[in-house]
């Protein structure tokens, strides 16, 4: 796995759209589209394809490496739950606590756990008496236990990382539209919305746990990974068929939360960092393809 290097590694051009792949080296077979996926740092971007990653952070050091293979990577709802854990694996280990600049990135750690104690424990403790609500009531009850989370995660976390969000997802449609990866002007006239942001999976899945809430806690666990499983293949297929009616009505609520709390508009210089990890991704996309050359050894002198 390789370790941190200067900014200026990745080579301009290696970038070309993900509907001619092969023209970049890439290998892939004709048609077949290269769909990254990334994560927000508050100081920097890591983008990530099935067979590579890249973390470009704002002080020009960047750290590539292959993605761990999984067994379930063609199996619909596994590959989902596998790659989830793969991200955030990866995301929290070598993202967040990795950089000179990490206290900001701990910090947007620290907030999401102590969001989610309160909230659990506003969940257990007033459990009892939400049992006694009307389901409209426990339903209003929920929605705004989550939008005050959301808020005060929105408030408490680093503005950067908001900012470098947007320009992740600006990177990756700059590329979807063909552009090549170092292009940060391409990039940042792109929308920051992005249909396979992992905020659009938050409205479905607080819908479904809506619907759970009045059942056992294993069924609550179960029904949330099949859940989680079930709407993240219906984002992906939405993702690939967005002028379609049902398509918009899945991904219109999270592109609200993208415009309203999840994202921001990036300076040019984020965009910059966002667009060196696209690029530094691609190269390492392509050093994963690349066959492997076995040197030859001369034979062995016959016996006498």
């Amino acid at each position: 796995m390789r370790g941190s290097t200067t900014a200026d590694t990745a080579r301009p051009g290696v970038g070309v759209g993900p509907h001619a792949p092969e023209e970049a080296g890439l290998g892939c077979p004709a048609g077949k589209a290269i769909r990254p996926g990334g994560q927000a740092l508050a100081d920097g971007v890591l983008m990530r394809t099935k067979l590579a990653w890249a973390i470009a952070r704002a002080d020009g050091t960047v750290e590539t490496g292959p993605m761990a293979r999984t067994p379930v990577g063609k199996v619909p709802g596994l590959r989902v739950l596998a790659g989830l854990a793969g991200g955030l694996r990866l995301g929290v280990g070598r993202g967040f606590f990795r950089g000179r600049a990490h206290g900001g990135n701990r910090r947007f750690l620290v907030v999401l756990a102590v969001t989610e104690i309160v909230a659990l424990g506003l969940l257990f403790g007033l459990g009892p008496a939400a049992n006694d609500l009307a389901p409209a009531a426990a339903a209003a009850l929920s929605i705004a236990a989550g939008g005050f989370a959301l808020a005060i995660v929105r408030r408490a976390a680093p503005a950067s990382l908001w900012r470098y969000h947007g320009a992740e997802h600006k990177a990756a449609a700059s590329f979807e539209a063909g552009a090549d990866a170092n292009d940060v002007d391409a990039a940042m006239s792109m929308t920051r919305l992005h249909p396979r942001c992992g905020t659009n999976l938050l409205v479905p899945l607080a819908v479904v746990g809506i619907a759970l809430s009045g059942t056992s806690s294993a069924a609550q666990l179960i029904g949330g990974a099949a859940a989680l499983a079930f709407v993240a293949e219906a984002l992906t297929l939405a993702a690939r068929k967005p002028r379609a009616l049902w398509a918009r009505a899945l991904l219109a609520p999270g592109f609200f939360l993208q415009r309203h709390v999840t994202t921001a508009e990036p300076s040019r210089e984020e965009q910059a960092v966002a667009c060196h990890a696209m690029a530094a991704c691609l190269e390492e996309h392509a050093r994963q393809l690349a066959p492997v050359v076995v040197p030859s050894r001369p034979l062995a002198p016959a016996a006498v």
